[in-house]
C-alpha cells in the first residue's frame, strides 16, 4: 500500500473492512437463523396496538426463505416473502421479493414484487379507486434487499463490531414504481434503552442517499429505524417504517423477556 496517497489508503482500508465483515465464516449460517418471532404492530407516538406480525426464515436447499405476515385488528392483512440464497463464499443474497397488501375482502390493495436475477420489478396499486400496474426490467446491484431481508446485512455489521458508522446498500421498493435506491445505514455509536421495547436497544437509521442533494431533500424522504437487542446476539426487536409508498407509520415491536414466538420466558 502506498502509504503516500491519502486517498489510496482511504479506499483500501475501505475495501479491507468490507471484506472482512462479509467473509466471516459464520455469517451466512447465522445471519440466516431467524425463529419465529411475533410482533405488536403499533401506531408510533401513541403505542396503540393496531395489530399483530409474525416472521420466520425457513431453511432451504440453496439458503432461506423469510416468511411475514402481518394481521391488522381491522382485517386487513399483508403478506412478505424473501428468497435468499447463499453465494459462493457464504454471502447470503436475496433472489426473489414479494410483499401483497389485502384488503378486508382479500382483493389485492398494494403488491411489489422484484425477480433478482431477471430485474423484472413489478408495483401494483389498487387504493383510492385507482388500477395501476407498472412493471420495469432494473439494473440489480449484488446488494440489493427489501423489505424486512434488510434486516440480513444490518446483522452482519452489527455483529462484525461497527458503530457510529455509515454502510452502503440497495433497497428496492415501489416509489410508487419500480425502483432501486442507493441508501445508508446509520449505526448509532452506542446503546440505548428504547422505551417501546423497554430494555437497551442499538438503534440503525436506513434512509436513501442522494449524494450532494441529500441536504435538500432529507426533510422530505421517509426513514427506516431498525432495532436490535445488544445483549441477545443483536436480535432483531422491532422498527419504525410507513406501511407502504405514502402509506401510515407503523412500529413493529418485539416484547422484551419473551420468547422467539411471543410467548413468556418460563422462570
Amino acid at each position: 500500500m502506498n502509504r503516500g496517497s491519502g486517498l489510496r489508503w482511504l479506499v483500501a482500508t475501505i475495501g479491507i473492512v468490507m471484506t472482512a465483515a462479509w467473509a466471516r465464516p459464520a455469517f451466512s449460517a447465522e445471519a440466516l437463523r431467524f425463529p419465529t418471532t411475533s410482533f405488536s404492530i403499533v401506531t408510533p407516538g401513541t403505542g396503540v396496538a393496531i395489530g399483530q406480525a409474525r416472521y420466520r426464515v425457513e431453511s432451504t436447499r440453496d439458503g432461506a426463505v423469510l416468511r411475514g405476515e402481518n394481521g391488522y385488528f381491522d382485517g386487513q392483512t399483508d403478506v412478505e416473502i424473501a428468497h435468499i440464497e447463499v453465494a459462493s463464499g457464504g454471502q447470503p443474497k436475496l433472489t426473489e421479493f414479494d410483499h401483497t397488501f389485502y384488503n378486508v375482502d382479500k382483493s389485492i390493495l398494494r403488491r411489489a414484487h422484484l425477480d433478482v436475477k431477471s430485474g423484472a420489478g413489478t408495483c401494483v396499486d389498487n387504493s383510492a379507486g385507482q388500477k395501476s400496474e407498472q412493471s420495469e426490467v432494473l439494473s440489480v446491484p449484488e446488494d440489493t434487499w427489501a423489505g424486512a431481508s434488510i434486516v440480513i446485512p444490518i446483522r452482519n455489521f452489527l455483529r462484525a463490531g461497527d458503530r457510529g458508522v455509515s454502510r452502503p446498500l440497495h433497497v428496492f421498493s415501489c416509489a410508487p414504481g419500480p425502483k432501486i435506491f442507493a441508501i445508508s445505514v446509520n449505526i448509532d455509536p452506542g446503546n440505548a434503552v428504547w422505551t417501546s421495547y423497554g430494555a437497551e436497544a442499538m438503534r440503525v437509521e436506513v434512509r436513501p442517499d442522494f449524494g450532494l442533494l441529500n441536504m435538500i431533500v432529507a426533510a422530505f424522504v421517509p426513514r427506516l429505524h431498525a432495532w436490535f437487542d445488544p445483549n441477545d446476539g443483536m436480535t432483531f426487536v422491532g422498527d419504525e417504517a410507513a406501511r407502504f409508498y405514502k402509506g401510515p407509520p407503523i412500529m413493529l415491536v418485539k416484547k422484551h423477556g419473551a420468547e422467539q414466538d411471543g410467548t413468556p420466558r418460563a422462570k
